[in-house]
């Protein structure tokens, strides 16, 4: 078994409202990153996570599931937590060692209450967001973060913006790299073109919020931008980066789970800018000379075929 520097981990748990497909999101996170051959589907009882047979028999996540991938030579522990209220203890038990949230929301149904318990709830934990189900009828990018930023509070920032809606959904707009990223449902594969010209307008508003949340996250930076020089490339990430490391800011991302359409670019984020375990300020050991390892079970499971 192949063994991972600290900084090249990434503790992460989905969580969100019941229905907004954080089970099919890990699905979709393990076949895009080799760690199985095919995409599973609630529907057809076959997904990685969701194996206990009262989850497949009612199609609902139950008991928070550990699936870790590998990807671009980093470690990433996803943890499927269940959306709906009888299982609140599982999301809180996963909060106490996750290094960050992906917050999973419907495009059609925007920010439900468990979205909101659990923002609440865990205001120090870093957090993105996925809007999910882009391909859905009445899907609305726009009315979802209008949604988050009257609903939750932080900094809620659009790193994407999709391309089409509903059954006109294809891809997203990536306002760091400022490409267009086209998509084939399935299979996850992604050409790049330029930016459709009647996103122009969109794409400046958006961007011009990205590049201020980028420049608050670091002293020097928001200096530059308040005295009126552009960032560069290298410097907007950078502070991309500290922002979401540090929670000062939430990037939102958009796809759709099911059809594997735009789930890569948020393995990309997580790998670049989410929190590792030794930057996570919530976690210490007592004594990192004499005792350097620090350790948490926050899960137990009896399972009566297994003699002691």
């Amino acid at each position: 078994m192949k063994v991972y520097p600290t900084s090249k981990i990434r503790n992460i748990a989905l969580v969100g409202h019941g229905g907004t497909g954080k089970t099919s999101l890990a699905e979709a996170m393990l076949f895009n990153t080799g760690a199985t051959k095919r995409l599973g589907r609630t529907d057809d009882g076959n997904t990685v996570a969701d194996f206990l047979p009262e989850e497949i028999k009612k199609k609902i996540t139950i008991s928070t599931a550990l699936v870790p991938c590998e990807y671009r030579d980093h470690k990433i522990n996803v943890l499927d937590t269940p959306g709906y209220a009888d299982f609140y203890f599982e999301v809180i038990a996963a909060s106490r060692v996750v290094d960050s949230l992906v917050m999973v929301l419907s495009a059609t149904a925007g920010v439900e209450v468990q979205t909101e318990v659990i923002w609440d709830d865990f205001p120090d934990i870093p957090k993105m967001a996925f809007i999910n189900r882009m391909d859905r009828e009445n899907a609305d990018f726009y009315k979802v973060i209008d949604d988050m930023k009257n609903k939750l509070s932080g900094q809620i920032v659009p790193v994407q913006l999709p391309i089409g809606s509903a059954d006109t959904f294809k891809g997203v707009v990536d306002l760091i790299s400022m490409k267009a990223l086209i998509f084939e449902a399935g299979s996850g594969k992604v050409t790049v073109q330029e930016i459709p010209a009647d996103m122009t307008d969109d794409v400046a508003l958006y961007k011009e919020a990205l590049v201020e949340a980028a420049a608050e996250a670091d002293d020097d930076l928001i200096n530059k931008y308040l005295e009126g020089e552009e960032l560069t490339d290298d410097e907007v990430r950078a502070g991309i980066q500290k922002a979401a490391a540090s929670g000062s800011a939430v990037f939102v991302f958009c796809g759709c789970a099911t059809n594997n359409m735009a789930v890569k670019p948020l393995l990309d984020f997580v790998v670049d800018c989410a929190a590792a375990p030794d930057t996570n300020i919530m976690i210490k050991g007592k004594n990192i000379e004499t005792e350097p390892m620090a350790a948490q079970v926050f899960k137990t499971i009896a399972d009566p075929y297994i003699a002691v």
